[in-house]
């Protein structure tokens, strides 16, 4: 029960008496205790209801590791009495300033520290002494002494507002992070990166300064701010954000001497007293703090500590559960209560500033904040794994003019496919940790064999471990729940290149997909129930209407003969493909047969004109078969077709994925497909 809403103070009321009640069962008889525990959790429900989460609460964390196995270097009774510390010092009302804050109020027994609150309680500890009003006075000289010689600091809101009606966009440099592990090499320069970033056109330039978990440093904070103010001019320059998990005046004056213009405060850890004085300290250097919410008890906060610019977490940092639908919510609660705070370029002092903090990747992630009145939206994890940062920037739109003729373009494409490499998949995943693996590599699809026969093949049990993992990396719950267009009507060429579209928005978070052969469809869809499948793929003689039958989006496999006597004709195999397909399917996988067998493992190509062929006739498809690290590119840049498929070119042996070949299968998949879409 006390979980249901620990910091309430009517739960702590709640709670004692229960205890009280419990205590008394030898008195009062079985039937009565019933009725009476009954009428109180009744009624510590309805009161608990008063403050709803967008999410829920975190469940217990019983380590203070992180799924790499990183570790705080302190005890948890020391992060404990860090975080009391920091809930309660210099407060008249501890239980009203952390009223928010996940846990507080609960008995340290019964209370688990999040993978955030670790984190926030060793920064806690890491800055222990280190504040005095000598330190203090010393780094605010600093600070002035860089703004002097540097430039002086740029006002986020300032900088915001002036891009109406684009969006602005912060891109963010880190090298690392708990949820999904190293995202950039040791050596990868911050300032070279965060250059890139400045010249495509970003306007605040996010840099992660936590050591352990993010492996960041001040230095990479320093390095952004020379290197991007050196490339551009001093009107032109990005706002430098320290994205840190700041509780002390001493982190943000360190900041500003390092070269920053803003500072991260986050409002899931911090009391709403000492939110407002770091606020306010962050004003008196001249910055305007990013002020980070993510339940709607902690929009109540920032907006009491008087924050201006607030950026929502669609990341739950507990959980790290993602929901791009947390924004939406925070900007109907900012119109319910009569605030202004859409994107506009004459926007007065007094009017907050709405900015998406995570989970964005694509133009349509962009556009879809634009039209509820965001006016930046930060983006990280997709610009530090993309082999080309700038391109990357260029596609997310951020002119609305640049999105509409996007719209425009696709709408009035010629029949021919032209959009080039989408989708990397890698099948044949037999672990929880190959899958991570191909995740990291920047997979979008993880293949599960459910066949036989195969030496892939998988138990449910390594299923579910394997969906499991995925959804984890991809911080969901639950399978995909895509919405699919009705295109029953429609003929197959529009039919694949907008399915196509849909299921690229949807793959930005790795998808799994079970492949089957030749089974019934009560047994697939057994598996995709038990097991969580987001996606079916049919590589046997089920046919096309069998698609229909899967309970989720299935790929329709067509076998690529060869062994034959004879070539396969070009026209006669796209005409005949043609004229078999179907809208059941949302989408077709070209794969290599051997003449006379079921299809499909052989660790041989086709002829990839073939694939040319039909997408010049306007069906995207993705290309399996005998693909490795070492032709991938060739495939690549000959064909571009939508996808590729890879299963045994990345194994050691059979079931048995090579960390190194996954990797440079899917970096050189990516870097080709940047490289190849160039000319279009």
């Amino acid at each position: 029960l006390k979980r249901i809403n620990p910091m309430h103070s009517t739960a702590k009321k709640k709670q004692i008496h229960l205890k009280t009640m419990v205590t008394a069962t030898t008195i009062i008889s079985p039937v009565l205790l019933l009725l009476f525990l009954l009428a109180s959790v009744n009624g510590f429900m309805s009161s608990s209801t008063q403050q709803k989460r967008i999410m829920p609460l975190a469940s217990s964390t019983a380590t203070t590791k992180d799924k790499a196995g990183i570790q705080s270097p302190y005890t948890p009774e020391q992060l404990q009495t860090a975080l009391d510390s920091l809930w309660s010092i210099d407060s008249s009302n501890a239980d009203f300033d952390a009223r928010h804050i996940y846990g507080y109020g609960n008995n340290k027994d019964d209370h688990k520290m999040s993978m955030l609150q670790i984190i926030t309680a060793t920064r806690i500890l890491d800055y222990q002494g280190k504040q005095s009003p000598e330190s203090l006075q010393s780094l605010e000289q600093d600070a002035l002494n860089f703004a002097k010689d540097h430039g002086p600091i740029l006002p986020l809101d300032k900088v915001i507002s002036s891009q109406y009606p684009k969006m602005a966009l912060a891109a963010e440099f880190k090298r690392a992070s708990p949820s999904k592990g190293r995202m950039a090499d040791a050596d990868m320069s911050c300032g070279d990166q965060t250059a890139q970033y400045a010249q495509a056109g970003a306007n605040v330039i996010s840099v992660l300064t936590e050591p352990t978990w993010f492996q960041g440093s001040l230095q990479d904070l320093q390095d952004a701010r020379m290197r991007t103010t050196s490339a551009s001019s001093e009107k032109d320059r990005p706002a430098i954000l320290r994205k840190e998990f700041v509780v002390n005046e001493y982190m943000i004056a360190e900041a500003a001497a390092h070269g920053a213009d803003t500072v991260l405060l986050i409002v899931a850890v911090l009391p709403q007293h000492l939110l407002k004085r770091l606020i306010d300290y962050s004003r008196k250097l001249g910055m305007e703090p990013l002020v980070e919410v993510h339940a709607l008890e902690e929009l109540d906060v920032a907006l009491e500590a008087n924050a201006k610019v607030i950026g929502v977490n669609n990341r739950n940092l507990h959980t790290f559960q993602m929901d791009l639908n947390t924004t939406n919510v925070v900007a109907q609660k900012l119109s319910d209560k009569g605030l202004s705070y859409a994107a506009a370029s004459d926007q007065s002092d007094n009017d907050t500033i709405l900015c998406s903090l995570s989970g964005m990747s694509t133009a349509d992630d962009v556009h879809r904040y634009r039209q509820i009145g965001v006016g930046m939206c930060l983006i990280g994890e997709s610009l530090m794994r993309s082999p080309d940062p700038k391109l990357a920037i260029a596609s997310l739109c951020l002119e609305p003019a640049d999105y509409n003729d996007k719209q425009q373009q696709q709408s009035n494409t010629a029949a021919a496919y032209t959009r080039g490499t989408q989708i990397v998949k890698v099948c044949g995943i037999t672990s929880g940790n190959d899958a991570i693996t191909a995740c990291r590599a920047g997979a979008n699809w993880i293949g599960t064999i459910f066949v036989p026969k195969s030496k892939r093949c998988v138990t449910k049990e390594q299923a579910t471990e394997i969906v499991q993992a995925v959804q984890s990396f991809g911080e969901r719950q639950g399978s995909s729940s895509m919405e699919l267009p009705t295109t029953a009507n429609n003929k197959p060429l529009a039919h694949f290149q907008q399915m196509a579209s849909v299921l690229e928005k949807n793959s930005k978070r790795p998808l799994v997909v079970g492949v089957f052969q030749n089974q019934s469809p009560e047994f697939i869809k057994e598996m995709v129930q038990e097991c969580g499948l987001d996606l079916v793929q049919l590589h046997g003689k089920e046919g096309m209407a069998a698609c229909a039958e899967t309970g989720v989006p299935a790929i329709r496999v067509v076998d690529m003969e060869i062994g034959g006597d004879d070539d396969i004709n070009q026209k006669k195999f796209v005409d005949s493909l043609l004229s078999e397909i179907t809208t059941d399917p949302v989408a077709i996988l070209l794969d290599t047969s051997i003449k006379g067998t079921n299809g499909g493992g052989t660790g041989q190509t086709f002829d990839w004109t073939l694939a040319e062929q039909v997408q010049n006739a306007g069906i995207p498809v993705l290309v399996a078969g005998g693909l490795k690290p070492d032709n991938i590119g060739n495939c690549i840049s000959q064909v571009r077709p939508w996808g590729v498929d890879v299963s045994s070119g990345v194994e050691s042996s059979p079931g048995q994925k090579d960390v190194e070949k996954i990797q440079k299968f899917c970096q050189t998949a990516r870097t080709t497909a940047m490289e190849s879409a160039k000319g279009f």
